[in-house]
């Protein structure tokens, strides 16, 4: 923790320099859900940044507004509206969530914060630690299959991208208040602070910083939940949870700087998270990012520096610590730069050198005994990536290379290539082929308890994917289908004989396909009425060995249906109802099939807001992860002032 400390004020007190922040006509949103890079190209700025290069790729976003308007206990519960998304929650307030994109693994997905690689080097598990709450978000960014040259090719499934608020312009803030049952409650507040003398005349002074700007958002939350009950026994899944940020940003004709800082203390109970115990669980997580951006005539300049510090203590048996405990703490530093430039034609040339340092530091109780549990280990990354673009109806084109040296490991060199077609302003064609490549985290390489074993002989996982679809945007209807394969070589699973009590080894334990259809549709009233349905089918072909069976496998689903629909209604009221059905081919009961609907009643007269949230109306019994049982029917109240 003092170390990364250390680098996170080295980071924070470094001179920036900065570029000029995207014109205003360099993008478009269309239909609230699809990105339009046009010419000049922004280097993973915080409007439009290079990993979701928009029309060539469809792109999901949901902003502060979607979130607004939708019963949600976490962001987890955000991306699950997302038809290509599941997600893998084991408490209902996402005190740890897994995610699968396109029937991944959780280990398979890619996760941004605002454009910087968050990966955790221990575990998946752990991906969506970040150190905001949903308060915190400004938009969540969803791209389903491979990923783009610029961040790494280990988004087997698609990436997350999630993009914190910016400081407003004017001295301004909000602050909230929820409570439910099982002795759940939250407080929250943040607080934009000019240290430009204040805000321009005639702008609103809660509006996003523009093209001048100098200011500070700062922001808190705490959460506390007793936990809900199984079968009238509690569950083991109380929660104490709290988060600060802090972001400063500069920007002004012809340079933006923008500095990140995030800290999450997360204590909850964890019992049948991992094995069949009564465990417990504390992480904390601190990030630190830094860009600096200037515009050199045609050239577009922006070094980035990111730090990311994760403490996991895990208890096996919460009543007898000194029976088996992991104490994990890793560190990931990334630093590089980035560099666009237009060639003419509408072709724009971008490139990227970076390079990363990961390391964990891991021990263990073992029967009141100290010793290693994941020991220490250092792996160290080099890369380099260019992307070349033309953005020009009707036809817009990428092609992008990566190579990443790893140490330990051999070269790899991999490449991405999208292209679309729009004949009008409401139709388009797109199609993408991109390879994929993934290290085996620290935990799949040296984990072991008394139910798994880790194995440090592990090769990455290897792959290519594809995908092609048509859309058709007019702005008030939406219809989209896409389909899309993944072909993957030396899968990394935990594996046993089928049916026994063995213990769970980890191997690259097959080859195996994946292919699947995505449609989507959609409909928006003028008055803000809006109506969703989305639906994935997946067909997963893998070869076991015979007589085994693997620990993550029945994770994918057969069948996922989502839908919701927002009225607005007289007197300031907003009315919203969302649901979604999955299906998988194996698990239990809770786990296999089940269909979930959940309500929102908000009612915001002015800068006073009520809500009322109604989550699992049916009382349905599921589970996300086999074994954990999410909660009944729950009621929750929030209340929210802005000033």
């Amino acid at each position: 923790m003092i170390r990364a400390l250390l680098l996170l004020i080295a980071l924070t007190s470094t001179s920036l320099t900065a570029a000029q922040d995207a014109s205003p006509d360099s993008f478009i949103v269309v239909g609230n859900d699809t990105l339009f890079i046009m010419a000049p190209v922004e280097v993973a700025g915080d409007r439009v940044i290079a990993a979701l290069p928009g029309v060539m790729r469809p792109v999901g976003v949901l902003d502060a507004d979607d979130l607004a308007q939708q019963p949600l206990r976490s962001v987890a519960d955000a991306l699950a509206n997302e038809p290509s998304v599941v997600t893998g929650q084991r408490q209902a307030y996402g005190v740890q969530s897994d995610l699968s994109i396109r029937g991944s693994s959780f280990e398979q997905v890619q996760l941004l914060l605002d454009g910087f690689d968050m990966g955790d080097p221990q575990t998946g598990h752990h991906l969506m630690n970040l150190p905001l709450a949903q308060h915190d978000i400004a938009r969540l960014e969803v791209m389903p299959g491979h990923g783009s040259s610029f961040f790494g090719s280990g988004a087997f499934g698609g990436t997350v991208n999630v993009v914190p608020r910016r400081p407003a312009l004017g001295f301004s803030g909000d602050v909230g208040a929820l409570g439910g049952p099982d002795g759940t409650w939250a407080l929250r507040g943040s607080v934009n602070v000019p240290l430009d003398g204040g805000s321009e005349p005639g702008l609103d002074p809660r509006s996003p910083i523009g093209n001048q700007g100098h200011g500070l958002r700062v922001s808190a939350e705490r959460f506390r939940t007793d936990g809900h009950t199984v079968d009238g026994q509690w569950s083991g899944r109380d929660a104490d949870l709290w988060s600060a940020t802090a972001r400063w940003l500069n920007t002004a004709p012809g340079r933006q700087d923008d500095v990140f800082v995030g800290f999450a203390d997360r204590r909850f109970g964890a019992q049948d998270f991992y094995a069949p115990a009564q465990s417990y669980e504390h992480t904390t997580v601190l990030v630190g990012t830094a860009r600096s951006r200037r515009q050199l005539g045609e050239v577009t300049l922006e070094p980035r520096l990111a730090a990311r510090t994760h403490h996991d203590i895990f208890t096996l048996y919460r009543d007898d610590p000194s029976r088996y405990e992991n104490d994990h703490q890793t560190l990931k530093v990334l630093g590089g730069i980035r560099a666009a430039t237009p060639l003419g034609g509408a072709w724009n040339l971008s490139g990227d050198l970076e390079g990363v340092y990961e390391d964990i530091d891991s021990e263990g109780v073992r029967g009141g005994e100290t010793g290693p549990a994941l020991g220490q280990h250092v792996r160290r990354r080099g890369s380099a990536a260019l992307e070349l673009t033309r953005n020009l109806l009707p036809v817009s084109l990428q092609l992008g290379g990566r190579l990443d040296a790893w140490q330990g490991f051999k070269a790899r060199l991999g490449g991405t290539a999208s292209a679309a077609y729009a004949p009008t302003a409401a139709w388009s064609l797109h199609a993408s082929a991109g390879s994929i490549y993934r290290l085996p985290t620290f935990t799949e390489l040296y984990y072991e308890d008394p139910f798994n074993q880790g194995n440090p002989d592990l090769r990455p996982e290897t792959g290519w994917a594809w995908d092609a679809g048509v859309r058709r945007d007019n702005g008030r209807w939406l219809a989209s289908a896409t389909y899309f394969e993944r072909h993957e070589e030396d899968l990394i699973d935990w594996a046993r004989e089928a049916g026994s009590d063995d213990v769970w080894q980890v191997m690259n334990i097959a080859e195996g396909q994946v292919q699947g259809v995505e449609l989507q549709g959609g409909w928006r009233h003028g008055r803000g009425h809006l109506v969703t349905v989305g639906w994935q089918f997946l067909e997963r072909e893998a070869d076991f060995a015979e007589g085994s069976e693997a620990k993550y496998d029945l994770l994918v689903p057969k069948h996922y249906l989502t839908g919701s629909g927002t009225l607005i209604l007289p007197w300031n009221l907003l009315a919203t109802l969302r649901g979604r059905w999955i299906q998988r081919t194996g698990g239990d009961d809770d786990f296999r099939e089940y269909a979930v609907w959940d309500a929102r009643l908000r009612w915001q007269p002015g800068r006073l807001a009520v809500t009322l949230d109604a989550t699992n109306l049916g009382d349905t019994r599921y589970a996300e992860i086999p074994g954990a049982v999410m909660p009944g029917r729950m009621v929750t109240v929030g209340l929210e002032m802005a000033f």
